[in-house]
């Protein structure tokens, strides 16, 4: 299990600095058409949006799996062992449905969106909607496997 976590970890984590490249490259390519008089390029500012989600919905899951969710945990810290672990079930069980409702209504939301396209890439629309089942998902994957290791 820890070696699959880690496994989505790096992978989404190497996937999202991809997608960050792309997003850096495109807006300054964007901003050297415009500056240099050559008229706007139309397709930068939705492959830099598209690159932009892409890079949060894949990088989520390895900034999870390094520790760098926003938690405010004074108040469980004061507990006793038991409480903590109390705790740490019911945010494990809130995450998970949060996180599965999230991949579930992506997905009905990437299943209607092949059908029309992107007004400058001309790409489906599905395309940058498939960010949130896939990037949740992996999130999700990398949240049951860190819980059920910890837990041991």
């Amino acid at each position: 299990m820890r070696r699959l976590s880690k496994f989505i970890a790096l992978t989404s984590g190497i996937i999202s600095c991809m997608f960050l490249l792309v997003n850096i490259a495109d807006i300054t390519l964007g901003v050297i058409a415009r500056q240099s008089g050559i008229s706007s390029i139309v397709w930068t500012e939705e492959l830099a949006r598209i690159s932009l989600v892409w890079c949060v919905m894949m990088g989520a899951s390895a900034a999870f799996y390094e520790g760098d969710n926003m938690s405010i945990d004074f108040a469980v810290n004061m507990l006793p062992e038991w409480g903590k672990r109390l705790c740490r079930v019911i945010a494990f069980v809130i995450e998970c449905i949060v996180l599965g409702v999230l991949v579930y209504y992506g997905a009905q939301n990437v299943s209607g969106g092949w059908t029309m396209r992107s007004l400058a890439l001309r790409i489906p629309r599905a395309v940058p909607l498939m960010a949130v089942p896939i990037g949740m998902g992996l999130f999700l994957a990398v949240l049951v496997s860190r819980f059920f290791c910890r837990e041991r």
